[in-house]
C-alpha cells in the first residue's frame, strides 16, 4: 500500500466516476468497469496524510513554534517566523483538493448505503481531526459547503468549532458496531478496524477541542468536556492514535530531517525542560528520545562525552554556518532501540506519526478536574499522565516511578497548577508539535523563548511577539481575497501575530511567569 500509488489510483477512479455526463456514461461505460471506489481506499490515503509533506507542513512550522526542534541552517526562515508559501502553503492545497475531496466522494457514493454507516462515521471523526488542524493553523477558513474550487466563502472559527462538536456527537452516536457493517480492517492504519477504539478516540478528540475553547467559551467547553468523558475516552496506551510508516518505504518524516539530512536538532528549550523538573534530575525519557550523532553513529550522552542532552537555540542568526560545532554538537533523534515512534515496532513498521497519546487525554482530564468540571482528582490524574508517558516511551518502571515520585504535587493558584500540568503535558506530547503549539497559544504555557534574532524579516510578527497563526496561502490572496475576513484580506494585514478566536491573551501579559486569563 504505497501512498503515491493509492493517490493516483483514487484520482483516476474519481475522474471515471464523476467526469462524464449521464448519457455519455451510459453509452460508454463497460458493464464490468469500476465506477465506485470502496471507502477503505480513500480512508487509508486520508490517514497517511499526517506524514505527507511533513517537513513543509509540520516540521518547518508547528514543530519549530512548539520549540521541539530548531533549524540547523539559515535557509529555514520559518524558525525566525518568516512565511514561505511553497512550504506550508501545501497544507491548504492538500486539505481542500485531496482529503476533503476524498471525504465528499465517500459521502456521495456510500452515504445512502446502510452497510457503510460505521465506515462513514469513522471517516467523519477523522475529518474533524483534519478540520481542527486547519482552523487551528489559520483561524477563519472556508468550511461549510466547500467545493474543490479556488473561491469559497470563509467561515468563522467559532462556527466551525460548533459544527465540529456536532459532527463528533453525531458520528459517535451513529456507530452501530455490529455484524451488518463493513469494516476497514487493515486499511484502518490507526486501529485496524476496532470500532470501540474509534469511539474512544472520537470522545478524546472532543475533550481536546473542548479544552481548546475553555478561555473563550467556558460554559460550552465544560458541557462538551463532560459529554466527552461520559461517552468514554482513551483508557490505556493501547488506545493511542498514531499512524505507522512501513519499513520498506520512503517517508518525509523526522528521521529524514533530524538524522539523514541534518536539517534540525532538538530545541534547546525542550532539552532544558528535561532537567530539573523532578528531584531525580534528568528525565528518564531523554535517552529514549535522543542521541548524539558522532561520525554518523548514534551515541548516548555518556559515549559522546557530554554531561547532558543539549539542544539548539531556535532562530539562530542567518550567518550561523550549518557545519559549525554550535550545530553539529547538539542532540538529535534516536533512531535505534529507543522510542517506538522513532525506532519502530521491530516488525513491518519503521516509525509512527502521533495524532493523540493516552497521556494527553489524562492531562486533559487533570485540567478538567482543576477547573471543577469533573469529580476527578487533578493531582492524581496529572501523575497518572506522566506515568502513562513513561510507559509508552519505554522507560523502565523503576526509573519512571522515581521521576514521578520526584515531581512536585500540584500546588498554589489554579494558574500555577495549570502551568505545571501544561508543562508536563508539553514534554509528554513530544514530538507532536501541532498539538503543543496549540496548547502554548491557548494557555501561554510552558515558558518558551523567542527566536534568537527576535524579529520576522517580513514584519509579519512584531518584535518580541510569538507567532499566533499561519497566514493564508498566496493563491487565496490572488484569487479569493474578497471572501477573506476583512481584517486579513491583504498580504500586509494577513499577519502571523494575530490571535485566533480561542486565544484570548498575549503571552507578554505574564506576571511572575503566570497568566491571569486561564480561569
Amino acid at each position: 500500500m504505497k501512498r503515491i500509488y493509492n493517490s493516483l489510483l483514487l484520482l483516476g477512479l474519481i475522474f471515471i466516476g464523476f467526469g462524464c455526463t449521464d448519457d455519455f456514461e451510459e453509452m460508454n461505460t463497460p458493464k464490468d468497469s469500476v465506477t465506485e471506489v470502496e471507502p477503505r481506499f480513500f480512508f487509508s490515503d486520508m490517514v497517511q496524510g499526517v506524514f505527507a509533506n511533513y517537513q513543509r507542513n509540520v516540521n518547518l512550522y508547528p514543530d519549530f513554534y512548539a520549540q521541539y526542534w530548531a533549524s540547523t541552517g539559515s535557509w529555514a526562515v520559518s524558525d525566525r517566523y518568516e512565511y514561505k508559501d511553497d512550504w506550508i502553503g501545501n497544507q491548504w492545497k492538500e486539505h481542500y483538493t485531496q482529503f476533503n475531496l476524498e471525504s465528499n466522494t465517500v459521502d456521495a457514493q456510500f452515504g445512502d448505503k446502510p452497510a457503510y454507516n460505521d465506515q462513514i462515521a469513522i471517516k467523519n471523526i477523522w475529518m474533524v481531526y483534519w478540520w481542527s488542524r486547519m482552523t487551528d493553523t489559520y483561524g477563519d477558513i472556508p468550511y461549510f459547503g466547500v467545493s474543490n474550487a479556488e473561491t469559497n466563502a470563509y467561515d468563522s472559527q467559532e462556527a466551525i468549532y460548533d459544527d465540529l462538536f456536532l459532527k463528533l456527537d453525531e458520528a459517535i452516536k451513529s456507530i452501530k458496531n455490529d455484524e451488518t457493517q463493513a469494516l476497514y480492517g487493515e486499511y484502518d492504519l490507526v486501529y485496524k478496524g476496532d470500532v470501540a477504539k474509534w469511539i474512544r478516540f472520537g470522545n478524546s478528540l472532543r475533550l481536546r477541542l473542548a479544552m481548546r475553547i475553555s478561555n473563550i467559551a467556558p460554559a460550552k467547553a465544560q458541557a462538551e468536556a463532560q459529554a466527552a468523558i461520559a461517552g468514554g475516552v482513551m483508557t490505556s496506551n493501547d488506545d493511542i492514535a498514531h499512524v505507522p510508516m512501513w519499513s520498506n518505504g520512503w517517508y518525509d518524516y523526522l528521521h529524514q530531517m533530524a538524522w539523514y539530512w541534518d536539517n534540525i536538532r532538538v530545541a534547546k528549550t525542550f532539552t532544558n525542560y528535561l532537567y530539573g523538573q523532578s528531584s531525580v534530575g534528568e528525565d528518564p525519557r531523554a535517552p529514549r528520545w535522543l542521541s548524539y550523532k558522532v561520525d554518523g553513529k548514534p551515541l548516548t550522552k555518556e559515549a559522546a562525552g557530554k554531561a547532558t542532552y543539549e539542544g539548539l537555540e531556535n532562530g539562530l542568526d542567518a550567518s550561523m554556518p550549518s557545519s559549525s560545532a554550535e550545530v553539529t554538537g547538539k542532540a538529535t533523534i534516536r533512531l535505534e532501540n529507543g522510542f517506538v515512534e522513532f525506532s519502530g515496532d521491530g516488525d513491518k513498521n519503521a516509525m509512527f506519526c502521533p495524532v493523540m497519546y493516552y497521556s494527553e487525554v489524562l492531562f486533559l482530564q487533570a485540567e478538567a478536574a482543576l477547573r471543577g468540571w469533573t469529580s476527578g482528582n487533578a493531582n492524581a490524574l496529572y501523575k497518572q499522565a506522566v506515568e502513562a508517558s513513561m510507559d509508552f516511551v519505554g522507560v523502565n518502571a523503576v526509573d519512571g516511578d522515581a521521576y514521578v515520585a520526584g515531581l512536585n504535587d500540584l500546588t498554589g493558584s489554579n494558574e500555577a497548577q495549570l502551568k505545571q500540568i501544561i508543562t508536563q503535558k508539553w514534554i509528554a506530547n513530544f514530538p507532536n508539535g501541532i498539538e503543543s503549539w496549540a496548547d502554548f497559544r491557548r494557555t501561554d504555557y510552558p515558558d518558551l523563548t523567542l527566536p534568537y534574532d527576535g524579529v520576522s524579516g517580513n514584519a509579519s510578527v512584531a518584535a518580541d511577539t510569538y507567532v499566533k497563526r499561519v497566514r493564508y496561502p498566496d493563491n487565496q490572496h490572488n484569487l479569493n481575497e474578497v471572501s477573506m475576513p476583512s481584517a486579513l484580506n491583504t498580504i500586509e494585514t494577513d499577519r502571523m501575530d494575530i490571535k485566533l478566536w480561542w486565544d484570548v491573551e498575549n503571552t507578554k501579559a505574564k506576571s511572575g511567569g503566570l497568566m491571569n486569563s486561564n480561569f
